[in-house]
Parts: C-alpha cells; structure tokens; sequence
C-alpha cells in the first residue's frame, strides 16, 4: 500500500519522496554547528489503510563543524 512520511520537531529540515519508496531528510539551508551541534526530528511513517498503520523513529542528525576561511 501507500505510505506517506512526515517531519515533526523544531529542526530547519523537510522530509521529501524520492524513487522507489523512499524518502530523503534535506536542510532547508546551511546548519550551523555554533548555534546548533545537533538537530533532533521524528519521522511518522502512516499508511493509507483503514484503520491507518504507523510507526515512529527518532532522528538526532550531527552537525559537522566546517572551517569558515
């Protein structure tokens, strides 16, 4: 069946289909590591079903420090 995901939590991210069923977890800009070294988000996983199956898992996504120079 289908499954559609979403994004909940305060991160500056979305949540996106790509092929096959799949998903991706984009920025919506530039993280910076000296205002934030980690973003926490649940993905909610729900299918079209009657009643609707869903699932939950916690991301935490590392922000990398990268030299400004």
């Amino acid at each position: 069946g289908e499954v559609s995901c979403e994004l909940s939590g305060e991160a500056p991210l979305s949540i996106v289909a790509s092929s096959g069923g799949s998903y991706k977890v984009v920025t919506s800009g530039a993280l910076d590591r000296e205002q934030a070294s980690e973003q926490r988000v649940t993905v909610v996983a729900r299918d079209r079903g009657s009643p609707s199956l869903w699932s939950r898992a916690s991301l935490v996504l590392e922000v990398s420090d990268v030299n400004d120079n």
